[in-house]
């Protein structure tokens, strides 16, 4: 059986080991009543700072789970590259699946990007849906065993994101299905630091524009022309064979 994990933030207290910690009101609920756990059984907590806690329920009770800290473990699961997905809005369950599939595939932050094709939205939905893929993160680190939480940063516009990219020793790459330049060529010089992912229809001519003009490298994935989701976790997915953890 694979021993659960929880994220605990570090609030009010990160956990000690050797001493008692009682799991926060939303994460109690988890164990006692979706994974039904038992006195005795081992949890792993982890507060998003780095490595994580071993631990053993000691009480459930409804006031709360009660756990005995045992040991911290600075263990870590990153990738050696740092990666930037920045992309655009797409429809809400398919966004939800690139954030929650990018943080498995180790990217280092997720930039939501407003570019010329996405779907608009207010600002009172931008910051619900911020939240939300905020949380789906974290449930991402729970599952797949990171412990340091990708930050997925405010929706900003493709023109101001790329105001903010300095020159570096490592490219932007941005995908373009009628770039001469695959993301594999690119990476076996040097992994980016950033993969720009456009939106169902992909960047207009305008986007394309600006992003070469602010130094990012066009390139594509292949002969076919893939869906939006799917190209932001291939194109993860090609780096981190070329350069991550799955070398």
């Amino acid at each position: 059986m694979i021993t659960p994990r929880l994220y605990v933030g570090g609030e009010p207290a990160a956990p000690v080991p050797g001493g008692d910690y009682t799991l926060p009101e939303a994460a109690a609920r988890h164990v006692g009543h979706v994974l039904r756990m038992r006195v005795g059984d081992p949890v792993a907590l982890f507060t998003g700072t780095g490595g994580e806690y071993a631990a053993t329920i000691r009480g459930i009770e409804r006031r709360g789970v009660v756990l005995q800290v045992d040991r911290h473990d600075a263990v870590e699961r990153e990738t050696p590259w740092r990666l930037t997905l920045a992309q655009s809005i797409i429809a809400a369950e398919m966004m939800d699946f690139v954030v929650r599939k990018a943080v498995e595939l180790g990217v280092t932050a997720i930039q939501p990007l407003q570019s010329a094709r996405s779907q608009q939205a207010s600002d009172d939905r931008t910051t619900r849906r911020l939240a939300h893929w905020r949380r789906i993160a974290i449930a991402a680190c729970e599952q797949c065993g990171r412990n340091r939480i990708p930050g997925v940063a405010p929706i900003v516009s493709f023109a101001q994101w790329f105001a903010t990219v300095d020159d570096a020793s490592r490219p932007v790459a941005i995908l373009d299905a009628g770039s001469e330049r695959s993301l594999a060529s690119l990476g076996a010089n040097a992994a980016p630091r950033a993969i720009v992912v456009g939106p169902e229809g992909g960047f207009d001519a305008a986007e394309i524009r600006l992003a070469h003009a602010a130094g990012a490298v066009p390139v594509h994935l292949g002969a076919r022309v893939l869906r939006a989701e799917t190209a932001a976790l291939a194109a993860l997915a090609s780096v981190n064979a070329i350069a991550g953890d799955a070398r």
